[in-house]
């Protein structure tokens, strides 16, 4: 993999420009394997943050079936 094109990839993802920079340097002097350990260490991160989004979605969903229940007030 050239390193460009891997550096060019990270930023899409938005990883932080010292990440990218650091996974970078690796590929760019044939550290290829501390490279893809990086890479799957930030990948964790992410999929972490992805967890963390959808438990939230699952609680948000959870209050939108709520209000949808009639209360004690209203008329079933």
């Amino acid at each position: 993999m050239q390193p460009e094109t891997a550096s060019q990839c990270m930023r899409g993802i938005g990883l932080s420009r010292e990440n990218t920079e650091y996974v970078t340097a690796l590929l760019q002097t044939h550290r290829n394997g501390e490279a893809k350990q990086m890479l799957r260490k930030l990948r964790c991160e992410l999929m972490d943050e992805l967890h963390a989004c959808q438990r939230r979605v699952d609680q948000m969903d959870w209050l939108i079936r709520e209000t949808e229940k009639p209360t004690r007030d209203e008329p079933a």
